[in-house]
């Protein structure tokens, strides 16, 4: 299973665990509120509030109807006018019926008189309380007299509130299974989008976080088939960003090892090749010279034609015979194990005392401060940029302006050495193999020069290209550590103490 589904399996049970715990336990305390609030006290109980409410209604209207029935209306004529009848009324009205009672006089055919306005309450609603008090006095000729009074504030939303919970109760009770289930219903809806949430989320989340990995693994797999030049894109944070940074710059530590290893088993192989050729050429040269300078001395005839033929012969195989012995030399030279004796060496000096040696050439310098110190071989070095200038001499002969350009650029950790000229150039097919062994640029040489300038720059832990130079032609840039490791110290013969 892929890392991805893994973290969005776990994320989904992390989500879902609490939610099972959560369903069981919120269950349980629903039906146990329930089973609080829907038992039978609670109903007596909210029952007894309703009767009792019923009772106060009914005591006071008892007590309302008691006082209208014994209003004193003594003196009232049968044939009284609704005038009197109204005074009359009016002026007896018991102090019991209070200012807030509406007080109507109503005539046989239904005519209402307004006796006392009192307070006005709006109706009540279906099933709610009564919101007055009534009562009703019958007068002489079939006139009557009502009386309304408002019932106190207090008792009426008590009443309500009595009555609602008592009908609430008994639907509740009649409800239970169908309030259980919707509490359910509830329950899954809100953890069902929850548990979308949280997928997308996890998807998401383990999409961040297995991406760099898995580009990552990519990536090492196809180092592993030998592709050194993977670099992964360094998009993450935190501690992927970090293993990232650190992947890219292993990967260009060993593909520069790499390199270096190879150019070096390359190099070895042609120091023996070289070593080889020196050993055999070497071999005959001195029975070669020998023989011959023989023959020129047991020579007694009186021929000078032949003499001078003979000496003359003789001259020439003894100087090529030198020259041979110098091409051996540099042969042999070349077969050795580049052996440096360390220190801390000022590059800046060194740079500036070549480009001053170079007076048949037009030389100059762009010398970094910040480059300081290295170790390193003086004279080794100084071997290196020699031959390098001496390169661009035999490049440049036929040229009337000869420019070498000397340039030292300082970075964090590793020092570069830039040596330039206005030449033609070196082909960029070419520009790899400039540095194997018997390839030459210039006539009468034999190629051994680049090649010796890369082990020695080899040897120093250090790397060698070919670019195109500012100045038109080409460009050797030469990169050096600040500090060697302690192996390649003790495998280059040590350090000298400066």
């Amino acid at each position: 299973m892929k890392l991805s589904w893994r973290l969005a399996l776990l994320m989904v049970l992390l989500t879902l665990l609490p939610a099972l715990a959560t369903s069981m336990v919120g269950r349980q305390l629903l039906r146990q509120s329930l089973e609080l609030g829907l038992n039978d006290d609670m109903d007596a109980a909210l029952e007894a509030g309703v009767r009792r409410t019923a009772e106060l209604y009914r005591r006071d209207r008892d007590a309302l109807r008691r006082v209208v029935a014994a209003w004193p209306l003594a003196g009232v004529r049968p044939d009284a006018s609704p005038d009197e009848l109204a005074r009359a009324l009016d002026t007896s009205m018991p102090q019991e019926i209070g200012a807030a009672a509406h007080v109507t006089l109503v005539a046989p055919d239904g005519t209402k008189r307004v006796l006392q306005e009192g307070t006005t309450v709006e109706p009540p609603s279906e099933g709610a309380p009564p919101v007055v008090l009534t009562a009703r006095r019958e007068l002489v000729a079939r006139w009557r007299v009502d009386v309304e009074v408002p019932v106190e504030k207090a008792w009426r939303e008590d009443a309500q509130r009595t009555a609602s919970a008592l009908q609430m109760t008994r639907v509740l009770r009649t409800q239970q299974a169908q309030v259980e289930r919707s509490f359910w219903l509830l329950l899954l809806g809100i953890y069902g989008v929850v548990l979308v949430l949280g997928l997308v989320a996890a998807w998401w989340l383990a999409h961040g976080i297995t991406r760099p990995v898995t580009k990552l693994v990519r990536a090492t797999d196809k180092v592993a088939a030998g592709d050194w030049t993977i670099q992964v894109v360094d998009s993450a944070a935190g501690e992927l960003g970090r293993l990232n940074r650190g992947f890219n710059d292993m990967v260009r530590t060993l593909d520069a090892q790499s390199r270096t290893l190879i150019d070096l088993e390359t190099m070895a192989g042609w120091r023996e090749m070289a070593r080889a050729l020196a050993h055999e050429v070497k071999n005959p040269l001195t029975p070669i010279q020998l023989t011959v300078e023989e023959m020129q001395q047991r020579y007694k005839g009186d021929d000078a034609q032949y003499r001078a033929l003979l000496e003359e012969c003789t001259r020439i195989v003894v100087e090529e015979v030198e020259s041979l012995r110098n091409v051996v030399g540099r042969f042999r030279e070349f077969s050795r194990p580049v052996e440096l004796r360390l220190r801390p060496l000022a590059l800046n000096d060194l740079v500036r005392d070549v480009a001053a040696l170079q007076r048949d050439l037009r030389s100059t310098t762009e010398l970094d401060a910040k480059v300081g110190e290295i170790f390193g071989d003086g004279d080794r070095l100084r071997q290196v940029l020699m031959n390098l200038a001496e390169n661009a001499r035999a490049i440049l002969a036929a040229q009337t302006d000869r420019q070498l350009l000397l340039k030292t650029v300082a970075h964090e950790h590793a020092v570069e050495v830039i040596v330039a000229d206005n030449g033609p150039g070196i082909p960029e097919a070419e520009r790899e193999r400039v540095f194997e062994p018997y390839r030459t640029g210039t006539s009468g040489g034999l190629g051994l020069g680049m090649a010796l300038v890369k082990g020695i720059v080899l040897a120093h832990e250090g790397s060698i290209r070919v670019e195109s130079s500012t100045l038109g032609g080409a460009a050797i840039h030469m990169t050096f550590p600040r500090k060697l490791n302690d192996t390649s110290k003790q495998a280059q013969g040590g350090v000298d103490s400066p």
